[in-house]
C-alpha cells in the first residue's frame, strides 16, 4: 500500500501539482507535501500553476501491477480536472482505466464541472467525486450528477460547516472528515451527524473518515449526541450497518503514533 487513507487502496499520480480555488484548499496536504520533500518549488498559487502542474507519461501504466479488486485514489496529488492538463493526456489516463477493469479508480475534483463534460468512457470502475468544504460549494454536486460516471461521489473533507444545500439524490457515496496538519480548523460532530442522517434518507453509502486534528486518521469515528462513538464504513452498494467503537479501543487508537500527512507521490 502506498497511502494510509482508509477508504482507498493505492494512489496513482500521473499527474502531481495544482493550484487553490477555495477555503478547503487552505492546508492542503498535497501542497505541503510537494513543498516538504521539494517535488514543487513554489507555493500552489494561480500564478505558479504553469511551474508546479506536471504530468508523468512514465507512470501511466503502474495500475497494471495492482491485483485485481485494488481500490486506487487517482491523482491524489493533483486535480486531474485542472485546466491545465491537456485533454490528450486526460484520455491517456481514461485509457488505462478503460483497460483495467478489475481495479476500481477513485477521482476527487474541485472542478467537476470539466469532468460534467467528458465523454469518456465511463466504465463501470471509474467513480468520480467532488470535495466540498463549506454550503456555497454544493453545486458541485450537480456537476457530478452530470458526469458519466456510473459511481458518484462527494468528499465532504475537509468539512468547515454544516452543509443543509448538498442533494444527496443520485449520489452513490459521502466521505466525511475533518481537517488534519498543522492550523487545523475544527469540525463539530452535529454538521457530521446531520450529512449521516441525509445519507440514510437518501440511501447514500456514508463514510466518516476522521475527526479534526493535527495528525490525519485521528478519532476515526462518528460521536453522537450521547458521547458514543460508531465506526462508519459503508461503499456503494454495501450499506453495513455503524460499528460501537469500545471504550478500550478509543484509548488505544489515541495513543498511536500515526504519519501527520497521509500521501506519498506515486
Amino acid at each position: 500500500m502506498s497511502t494510509l487513507i482508509s477508504w482507498t487502496n493505492e494512489t496513482w499520480n500521473p499527474v502531481t501539482g495544482c493550484s487553490r480555488v477555495s477555503e478547503g484548499c487552505r492546508h492542503c496536504y498535497a501542497e505541503a507535501l510537494s513543498l516538504r520533500y521539494g517535488w514543487s518549488k513554489q507555493p500552489w498559487t494561480a500564478s505558479n500553476a504553469e511551474a508546479n502542474i506536471i504530468l508523468h507519461p512514465e507512470r501511466l501504466d503502474r495500475p497494471r501491477k495492482f491485483k485485481p479488486g485494488t481500490r486506487v485514489f487517482t491523482n491524489s496529488m493533483s486535480d486531474m480536472w485542472h485546466e491545465l492538463v491537456p485533454d490528450e493526456f486526460i484520455a491517456d489516463i481514461f485509457r488505462v482505466m478503460n483497460e483495467t477493469p478489475a481495479i476500481t479508480y477513485q477521482i476527487l475534483t474541485k472542478r467537476p464541472e470539466r469532468a460534467a463534460h467528458w465523454p469518456g468512457p465511463w466504465t463501470p470502475n471509474i467513480w468520480m467525486g467532488a470535495s466540498i468544504e463549506e454550503d456555497r460549494w454544493t453545486s458541485r454536486a450537480d456537476a457530478i450528477r452530470a458526469c458519466g460516471a456510473k459511481v458518484k461521489f462527494i468528499s465532504a473533507e475537509p468539512l468547515l460547516g454544516s452543509l443543509p444545500s448538498l442533494d444527496l439524490r443520485g449520489i452513490d457515496w459521502l466521505i466525511v472528515g475533518g481537517e488534519s496538519g498543522r492550523g487545523f480548523r475544527s469540525m463539530d460532530m452535529r454538521w457530521a451527524r446531520e450529512l449521516r442522517d441525509v445519507s440514510a434518507s437518501t440511501g447514500t453509502a456514508f463514510f466518516f473518515k476522521q475527526d479534526s486534528a493535527f495528525r490525519t486518521e485521528t478519532r476515526p469515528w462518528l460521536v453522537e449526541e450521547d458521547g458514543s462513538c460508531w465506526e462508519w464504513h459503508q461503499y456503494p452498494g454495501h450499506l453495513v450497518a455503524p460499528t460501537l467503537v469500545p471504550v478500550q479501543h478509543q484509548k488505544i487508537v489515541a495513543k498511536r503514533n500515526q504519519p501527520l500527512l497521509p500521501m506519498f507521490q506515486s
